[in-house]
């Protein structure tokens, strides 16, 4: 299994941060989406269920994403989505953010990657930490830059 956790404080008040993960929003952060559908319940609750389409390099993936927890306090927002990959990869990512103060907002990115098959679990284990480091850090810049706009 994989698994990391970032956190900076960003420039921008919690609720400019927070807006970014939306619905509406969600090709700013993730522009690799094609389309975020929902299925079930509401966006902003635990249980609501989306159709995703993302590229992988030219292939088109599909799956269900699904929102595990959810909180929106004025200090404390939180989302847990989770997914599986192309039936190889159990996929988590945990979104939390704490007001600093009315113009800063602690943003803590974690995630995990586990390998449902052996193959799976070969292809995690042989990855570069560099580039999954990458990945994660490419990702805090987005939504900082897209906060601070």
């Amino acid at each position: 299994m994989v698994k990391w956790k970032e956190q900076r404080v960003i420039p921008a008040n919690i609720e400019t941060v927070w807006n970014l993960f939306s619905d509406k929003n969600i090709k700013r952060l993730m522009p690799k989406i094609e389309d975020h559908i929902l299925l079930e319940n509401n966006d902003d609750e635990a249980g609501a269920k989306h159709a995703q389409s993302y590229y992988e390099g030219k292939q088109l993936q599909n799956y269900i994403v699904e929102t595990i927890a959810y909180e929106d306090l004025p200090e404390r927002k939180y989302r847990h989505t989770s997914f599986t990959m192309s039936q190889l990869f159990q996929v988590a990512y945990y979104y939390t953010l704490e007001k600093v103060s009315e113009e800063e907002t602690l943003f803590i990115y974690e995630g995990t990657q586990k390998g449902l098959t052996l193959t799976a679990k070969a292809m995690l284990l042989s990855g570069s930490k560099a580039k999954r480091n990458e990945t994660v850090q490419a990702f805090m810049d987005r939504v900082e830059t897209e906060a601070t706009k």
